[in-house]
Order: C-alpha cells, then sequence, then structure tokens
C-alpha cells in the first residue's frame, strides 16, 4: 500500500499549497493546485479499490472510474453534471495555468475549493 500512501499524501500536500496559494492571491497556481490535489485523490481512491489506475489526466475519467469501481454510477453522474463548468475549469487549468497567459477569478476558485473540498469528502464516505 506505499504506493497507494504516496497518493494520498501528495494529494494532501497539493490541497495545502492551494489554500496557501490562495493566501497569496495567486489564483492560477491555486486552480492548478486543486486540480492536482482532485486527481490524485481520485487516483488514491481507484488504487484502493482496483490496486491500479487509469493513466490519464482527465477528471472525467477518473470519475467516471470512481463509479465504476465503486458502484456508484449514478452518483457520480450527477456530481459531474451538477459541476460541469467546474470540472471543465479544473481540467483545462491542468495545461492552462502552467502553459498559457490564463487568469482565473476569485469566483471561480472558490467554486473550485468547494468542489474539490466536497468531492474529497464524498470519496472519504466510500468503503473499501
Amino acid at each position: 500500500m506505499a504506493k497507494a500512501e504516496f497518493l494520498r499524501k501528495r494529494a494532501e500536500a497539493f490541497l495545502k499549497e492551494a489554500e496557501y496559494d490562495i493566501s497569496q492571491k495567486q489564483w492560477f497556481l491555486a486552480a492548478f493546485h486543486f486540480e492536482q490535489s482532485l486527481q490524485l485523490y481520485l487516483k488514491y481512491y481507484l488504487f484502493l479499490k482496483l490496486a491500479d489506475f487509469p493513466k490519464t489526466h482527465s477528471l472525467r475519467v477518473l470519475l467516471k472510474g470512481i463509479g465504476k469501481a465503486y458502484k456508484r454510477e449514478r452518483e457520480v453522474e450527477n456530481l459531474i453534471k451538477e459541476n460541469e463548468e467546474i470540472v471543465a475549469t479544473l481540467e483545462e487549468a491542468y495545461i492552462t495555468a502552467r502553459y498559457l497567459p490564463v487568469e482565473f477569478t476569485v469566483s471561480q476558485i472558490k467554486k473550485i475549493e468547494s468542489f474539490v473540498k466536497k468531492t474529497i469528502k464524498f470519496l472519504k464516505n466510500f468503503k473499501q
């Protein structure tokens, strides 16, 4: 389980970095770090269940994998549908925050933060 713990610890570290970025008003970094945190949490929970995870950066693919692995497809589909814009923004942040002159607003970051923390809490309720 060392690989799983590595994923969890990195996910937590990225979450802390995102919170620090907010305190520094570094919105693009906060978006990137929230995306990284959620991506690694999803891979962590997939690894716990399947001893592997898809080699992708797509949050949608990872979320759908969670739904299938934990037999919670409907709940995950609802989560994606209700947060379609935020999921798209997070997926874009993976590339744009590093390579393009894209800025994020405080409002976007607050929505992203809320979604990421809500999704992490959702994942923590899964039974292994």
